[in-house]
């Protein structure tokens, strides 16, 4: 066991988050991956409502234009008060402390739901894309980002981080591409688009330590729209 495996300090996801809030950068190198998708999937129009799912400090909020009303939902305090402090283009911004498995929202509130690099603190998937079904309205789109299971078995699903020297960490969950699948389908929600951006030499560049991971599938990438016939229309 190395001295710094032995001196982290295991944490709740909750706590972790906000242990990191003030020290946190999402300018991760996978965001030339997910990104982009996110813009190209988002489309808001005026008037439109978006929630964010693990909304951490707002990254994802911050690319939903002028015209659009926003919710930003995460488990931790800190990581909402960062996210409250940074200027947002949205007609109106409202910030939720909630847990992404347990929505405190009507059905059918949502234009848009997105979700970035949350998929591995859930427990439960098929509650998690079943929370997502019911929040949209009938033709509203979700777009949930992912890190890649196959990432996950080379860098285990424990995530990690520094902060003021210490290591902090809090066990994650790998959920199969399959298993992720299944749960979307039963939730009676319809894949729009699926990817699996490996890491580029144009990651690396960004972050050296990526280098082993050079050609592993990064992420997964999701569009998916509300099947308007399904049982949440109830």
């Amino acid at each position: 066991m190395t001295k710094s495996h032995s001196t982290a300090r295991y944490l709740s996801t909750q706590s972790a988050y906000d242990e990191w809030a003030e020290h946190y950068d999402d300018e991760d190198p996978s965001v030339l991956l997910d990104q982009p998708f996110l813009v190209a999937m988002l489309q808001p129009f005026a008037g439109c409502r978006i929630l964010d799912l693990g909304c951490g400090i707002g990254r994802y909020l911050r690319l939903a234009g002028h015209d659009a009303f926003v919710v930003g939902l995460d488990l931790s305090r800190g990581m909402l008060e960062r996210a409250r402090r940074q200027p947002l283009p949205a007609i109106g911004a409202t910030w939720v402390q909630a847990s992404v498995e347990r929505l405190p929202f009507c059905s059918q509130t949502f234009d848009r739901i997105v979700s970035g690099l949350v998929v591995d603190h859930v427990h439960d998937v098929a509650d998690f894309f079943l929370g997502i079904a019911a929040g949209l309205r009938p033709g509203g789109r979700a777009i949930v980002t992912a890190i890649h299971p196959d990432m996950q078995r080379r860098t285990g699903p424990t995530v990690r981080f520094t902060a003021e020297g210490r290591e902090y960490r809090t066990e994650g969950t790998i959920h199969e591409k399959a298993n992720i699948l299944t749960a979307i389908q039963q939730a009676g929600l319809s894949v729009e688009q699926f990817q699996e951006p490996p890491v580029t030499d144009q990651l690396t560049a960004r972050r050296e330590a990526w280098r082993d991971r050079l050609g592993c599938p990064a992420l997964l990438l999701l569009a998916l729209t509300r099947v308007a016939d399904h049982r949440h229309d109830n």
